[in-house]
């Protein structure tokens, strides 16, 4: 196992643990449920979490082999190569949602939006249609939900405002 994954996951446990420390120190708002310190604790958890699975895991490099047809090739005397991929289309989307979402955040609604952001993002990340679907309908979904019912933060339903969300 390589030094700097440990250690990489080892900074981000310890960043994680001191944001909860902090977090944890903010004052209490009379009267809420969930004060400032909610989302940075959330946020130091999965740091911490995160960090330690990363600097435990083990990791092997990664190798592409190309054998040659009929031939047998021993690994060794094989071709490495690393498939580049440049993803400029899915950033360009990404930023070009980020704006849309501005402009059409009351009318079209976060579900509606989010959900085909995400969609397409993640089809220009090479995800499949299907998993892609579902996946930011789902998570889409259940934001919504988290953000209405435990938050209670508001959320415009735009065009989905008949359908009762």
């Amino acid at each position: 196992m390589s030094k700097a994954p440990f250690l990489a996951g080892a900074i981000l446990s310890l960043l994680g643990a001191g944001v909860i420390a902090e977090a944890m120190r903010l004052p209490t708002i009379p009267g809420q449920t969930y004060g400032p310190g909610f989302f940075p604790v959330l946020i130091g958890a999965g740091l911490l979490v995160f960090g330690a699975i990363y600097a435990l895991s083990v990791r092997r490099p990664m190798q592409a082999v190309i054998l040659l047809e009929g031939e047998g090739t021993a690994p060794d005397e094989a071709e490495e190569t690393v498939p580049e991929r440049p993803f400029y289309g899915a950033l360009a989307w990404l930023v070009t949602g980020l704006v849309a979402t501005i402009f059409l955040w009351e009318t079209a609604g976060f579900v509606l939006l989010m959900s085909v952001v995400l969609t397409v993002f993640m089809i220009l990340l090479g995800v499949r249609f299907w998993h892609a679907g579902l996946v930011s309908i789902a998570s889409t979904i259940i934001v919504y939900a988290l953000f209405i019912k435990i938050l209670m933060v508001p959320l415009p339903a735009g065009l989905l405002a008949p359908l009762g969300l």
